[in-house]
């Protein structure tokens, strides 16, 4: 019987030792190559996510400034819109092309177009909104309705200054966007703007409604006003009400007047605040009567004799 070659073994055995560790060098230089080229396509598209949304943030924050671009018809000329009924809007000033890096200060402490009432008229509530303002949802949820009721009742008539304040409180300008989803609304159904309006700021503790979605709460309506949204048709008119705001001091929202009298500056509750003015209107209008009704008693006295 032949005996083993120590050698032969041996060397055998460093062999596979030495195949073992080559592999095992091996396997290491792929995983690091792996790892290599894994970190530089996670970082590759890290640089691809933030381009795209560089790029798109700055397409919305042109979209938002833009300067110049068409006004509603339903549009006075501080960027309101005024409703005598529910339903009704009465006509604008015909503004044509609004330039937002041009528009007046007022005159006075206060913005222009809030001013003392006329006597004879009902009062006129204006109220500076933004869709993305929490204290205008809630503003909205609790008056909305009511306001409705006095406005269809003759009794009050509104006008909404929708602003874009809080824009750089989202990544998508919703304040703006928002805004200019109300306008498209004024434009495309009137009769159901104050609804739409009213839907779209009462939303905001849910967050942010997309284009889709304001467009798919008009279409509720029977409203399209899809192009609108998308096109960012009033998205200049938009800068251009908040910034003539802003230099006419209006520095937060919401900001109601009723005629010239500035509901925060009041100790009352809305509704009192409201329906006082509605007093001192009818109690005035009654006055009127009884006048005209006493010009007419003399008249009679003086043709009987």
């Amino acid at each position: 019987m032949m005996a083993r070659n120590p050698q032969t073994s041996g060397g055998s055995a460093r062999d596979q030792a030495r195949r073992i560790q080559q592999e095992e060098e091996a396997k290491q230089r792929r995983t690091s190559v792996m790892l290599r080229v894994g970190v530089i396509v996670v970082a590759l598209a890290v640089v691809v996510g933030l381009t795209f949304f560089i790029i798109n943030q700055r397409a919305g924050q042109e979209r938002m400034t833009a300067s110049e671009g068409p006004a509603p018809a339903s549009a006075n000329e501080q960027g309101g819109i005024t409703l005598t009924s529910a339903t009704e809007i009465i006509d604008g000033a015909d503004l044509g092309t609004v330039d937002a890096s041009d528009v007046p200060e007022s005159e006075t402490e206060l913005p222009i177009g809030v001013e003392p009432g006329e006597e004879g008229e009902p009062p006129h509530l204006v109220v500076y909104a933004d869709v993305n303002c929490v204290h205008c949802a809630n503003f909205e949820a609790e008056h909305g309705e009511q306001i409705k009721e006095w406005v269809d009742a003759g009794q009050i008539t509104v006008e909404y200054r929708m602003v874009g304040f809080l824009d750089q409180n989202s990544t998508t300008n919703y304040s703006s966007r928002g805004a200019n989803a109300t306008v498209c609304m004024a434009e495309e159904s009137p009769e159901n703007y104050l609804d739409y309006l009213a839907e779209v700021v009462t939303h905001q503790p849910q967050g942010e409604l997309s284009n889709d979605e304001l467009v798919a709460r008009a279409e509720a309506y029977g409203a399209d006003i899809e192009s609108c949204v998308e096109g960012g048709t009033y998205r200049a008119f938009v800068t251009y009400t908040s910034r003539q705001a802003s230099a006419q001091g209006v520095g937060g929202t919401p900001t109601v007047y009723l005629d010239d009298e500035d509901w925060s500056t009041s100790e009352m509750g809305f509704r009192e605040f409201v329906e006082s003015r509605i007093g001192d209107a009818d109690a005035d209008e009654d006055a009127d009567d009884e006048d005209a009704d006493a010009e007419d008693a003399d008249g009679d006295a003086d043709d009987e004799s």
